[in-house]
C-alpha cells in the first residue's frame, strides 16, 4: 500500500508539462533536470509522511533562488533543508 510520501514523490517524478508557450517563456522542473532534488525530496517526504494518515499537500515555492527550484520542495531553502532537516539536495 502506497504511504502518503510515495504518491507525492510520484507525482514529482511524473510532473511533466505538455502544453504550448508564448515565445522567450520555459518551464523550469527541478524535478527533471537536478538528480539530487529527487533524492532529497524522497528523504524529506519519507522521513515527514512516511504514513496513511489524511493530509493536505500545499504546493508553492520559495521565492528566493535557494528555494524550491533547487530543494524541490514547497516554500524549503537549502539552508533550512540541511540545518533543520538534515539533508540537502
Amino acid at each position: 500500500m502506497s504511504t502518503f510520501a510515495d504518491k507525492i514523490i510520484s507525482f514529482y517524478k511524473n510532473l511533466e508539462f505538455k502544453g504550448i508557450l508564448p515565445p522567450g517563456i520555459s518551464i523550469m522542473n527541478p524535478y527533471h533536470e537536478n538528480p539530487g532534488v529527487i533524492n532529497a525530496i524522497t528523504l524529506f517526504y519519507k522521513k515527514y509522511y512516511d504514513d496513511n494518515k489524511t493530509r493536505h499537500l500545499i504546493l508553492g515555492i520559495n521565492p528566493g533562488r535557494f528555494g524550491a527550484g533547487v530543494t524541490g520542495i514547497p516554500f524549503t531553502d537549502t539552508k533550512r533543508l540541511k540545518e533543520q532537516c538534515g539533508f540537502s539536495p
